[in-house]
């Protein structure tokens, strides 16, 4: 891990296992797509990102398998979420409820995957349908919504 002067830390559930990072993140957001939903088991997932070599693991950990974008990682002990490593692109998702206790303030700058949302943000943010041109999406911004809470999947319009 790098020697970055600010430094946070987290834990999982039940604490075996945590996840340190050095320096401030790249970016904060908000992820709607829908593998984050399932990881989760929550509507919206809170991340900030980090270079890989910036953030450090320690504990019995559990890494995913499933797809080749996206290489969860959780706790082997309680299956606490802890991270999502982006292979290929030299940076990690911490999950932001991870950090909650360690003094980082979370200040999300948009929400991606929001073409998949189940759940309405009316915050201000940008919304993107996918992700941002500068993430490697085609930038297609989505309208802010009047209010925030649960929308209809059986009525919801695409975007």
């Amino acid at each position: 891990m790098s020697d970055d002067s600010e430094t946070y830390r987290g834990i999982c559930y039940c604490g075996a296992c945590s996840v340190s990072t050095a320096g401030e993140p790249m970016v904060m957001a908000y992820c709607h797509c829908h593998s984050c939903r399932k990881w989760h088991s929550a509507p919206v997932n809170a991340w900030c990102l980090w270079s890989v070599d910036n953030v450090s693991l320690s504990g019995p950990t559990v890494h995913s398998d499933k797809n080749d974008e996206s290489h969860r990682v959780s706790c082997g002990k309680c299956g606490g979420a802890l991270v999502n490593i982006k292979p290929g692109k030299d940076i990690v998702a911490v999950y932001a409820m991870s950090l909650a206790e360690s003094g980082l303030s979370f200040e999300p700058a948009f929400h991606i995957f929001y073409g998949e949302r189940v759940f309405d943000m009316a915050d201000g943010l940008p919304k993107w349908k996918t992700v941002p041109t500068s993430f490697g999406g085609d930038g297609a911004a989505v309208t802010e919504p009047d209010k925030t809470g649960w929308i209809s999947l059986n009525t919801r319009a695409e975007g």
